[in-house]
């Protein structure tokens, strides 16, 4: 009898052994089949999109957002020193402006100065030669007028015909006479000093003149002629600083152009990055590889399939392609997969969270 249950039982446990074995056969088996059934569908399928839905709070969008806010804020200060090199620019181009206008009419003055005193000095000689001949013939008419009043004055006195208060006048007169002889001579002295002034500061227009803008001393130069060089040599130092000021700012400007352009081509492509454009214009889009692009046109329409290939149900249609590549993981594998964002119309929220949409039809026709 113990034999017999014992029989029995061993009987039932090789059976529900076998009948173990051979479940777990099966199920290996059917899990075989899948990961080669979903291995073959990647491999020969180029009509599937994966879903993707874009977040504010995504890392990737907010490292997006972190890199836009950084390069707008250098655009934006290279843009700053920009406009400050310009208004540099427009200063120095002022300075130069002026400088040069400055020098050109401290030439003109200097040829009228020295034109208006060469006529000063030349009205002056005239004058003088005048003056020496009238002063000539005046000094000589008053030696002889004082000479006869004298001995006029002396001979009427000795013949008691003049009284001495008389004869006091007379001498008076004589004496006046004398003094206006000594005018006479001081205006000859002014005379010859103005002219001489003249002719070294004409002398000294000259050589400033001709010796402008070179090396050396030249002769007969005076002081307040080398005063107002020196404004000039000023302004030409003051002009060349700011030529040199100007051609550095030039460049810097150029620079700062060069600059601006690479940040605004770079702020461009962080804007054009499909996520950014996707939360920016509250899109819903899918990622497609470039293989399966072809497969992707506007108006395709889209399935969701339960186990990714079965039981396949419409759920919207392919819109227009975003600018842009992205890259992301394979849905099954490890490697990335290059492609680009698609804007997808979905009439099934839901399917949104889909790891795969299937395009123009349903996979094994299910």
């Amino acid at each position: 009898m113990n034999q017999r249950v014992a029989n029995r039982i061993n009987a039932i446990a090789v059976s529900t052994y076998k009948l173990l074995g051979s479940v777990l056969l099966g199920l290996i088996l059917a899990a075989l089949v899948s990961f080669l059934s979903v291995q073959g569908f990647f491999l020969l399928s180029h009509g599937w999109v994966t879903p993707t839905v874009v977040s504010p709070t995504d890392p990737q969008i907010l490292s997006l957002n972190t890199q836009l806010a950084a390069q707008t804020s250098s655009r934006d200060h290279v843009v700053a020193e920009r406009r400050s090199v310009e208004n540099r620019i427009e200063d120095a181009e002022r300075t130069v402006s002026s400088e040069h206008a400055f020098q050109q009419r401290f030439l003109v003055a200097l040829r009228s100065e020295r034109a208006s005193k060469d006529r000063v000095a030349k009205r002056l000689a005239s004058l003088r030669q005048e003056y020496s001949r009238a002063r000539a013939e005046i000094l000589q008419s008053n030696r002889a007028y004082a000479g006869l009043s004298r001995a006029r004055t002396d001979a009427m006195y000795g013949a008691r015909l003049l009284q001495q208060e008389d004869k006091l006048t007379i001498n008076h007169h004589l004496a006046q006479l004398a003094q206006s002889n000594l005018s006479l001579a001081q205006t000859t002295v002014d005379l010859e000093t103005r002219v001489d002034s003249l002719h070294r500061e004409l002398a000294g227009l000259t050589a400033v003149q001709d010796g402008m803008g070179k090396d050396g001393t030249p002769a007969g130069i005076t002081p307040d002629v080398l005063l107002l060089e020196r404004e000039y040599t000023h302004s030409v130092l003051e002009q060349a600083r700011a030529e040199a000021t100007l051609r550095s700012l030039e460049q810097d400007l150029k620079a700062l152009e060069d600059v601006a352009q690479r940040y605004e081509a770079l702020i461009a492509s962080l804007r054009a990055s499909p996520y950014l454009r996707a939360i920016e214009k509250d899109l819903t889009v899918a990622f497609v590889p470039y293989e399966n692009l072809n497969n992707a046109a506007v108006g395709t329409p889209l399935f969701a399939c339960a186990a990714k290939v079965v039981w396949c149900r419409e759920v919207g249609v392919v819109g227009r392609v975003l600018e842009g590549e992205v890259s992301i993981k394979h849905p099954i594998r490890q490697h990335m997969l290059r492609g680009v964002m698609v804007e997808v119309k979905l009439t099934d929220s839901a399917s949104a969270r889909e790891d795969l949409l299937h395009l123009g039809r349903a996979p094994l026709v299910l």
